[in-house]
């Protein structure tokens, strides 16, 4: 039987202390292993403001880049992906995105919020 590996195409970063975050790549490993992304958690956790992306190409995306970007290398996510050339829709999204990241922490399943 032959193995076949996996190419990895990227790594996508996350904060490893919060439930909303690794509810959301638990959610989505599937489809990211699918498209050869790997996931870690931070080193220093909460402290960064964002998902990061790193591209085999040598590219780090963050935000809600990282979303867009991802969506369109997944057949059925790929019109959403497209959504970011729509002109004022990549700007409402990056809003959204800060807004929601910058409070992930009251956004798990408990509830709690460290504000």
């Amino acid at each position: 039987m032959t193995e076949t590996r996996k190419i990895t195409r990227g790594t996508l970063f996350y904060d490893g202390t919060c439930r909303f975050c690794c509810d959301g790549v638990r959610r989505f490993r599937t489809m990211l292993d699918g498209i050869g992304v790997k996931v870690r958690p931070f080193k220093n956790g909460a402290t960064e403001p964002e998902m990061k992306l790193h591209w085999a190409d040598g590219t780090v995306r963050g935000g809600a880049d990282v979303a867009f970007f991802l969506a369109r290398r997944v057949w059925w996510l790929a019109p959403l992906g497209w959504l970011e050339w729509l002109p004022g829709c990549h700007w409402i999204a990056s809003c959204l995105y800060r807004e929601v990241a910058a409070r992930r922490q009251c956004l798990g399943p408990s509830g709690e919020c460290r504000i």
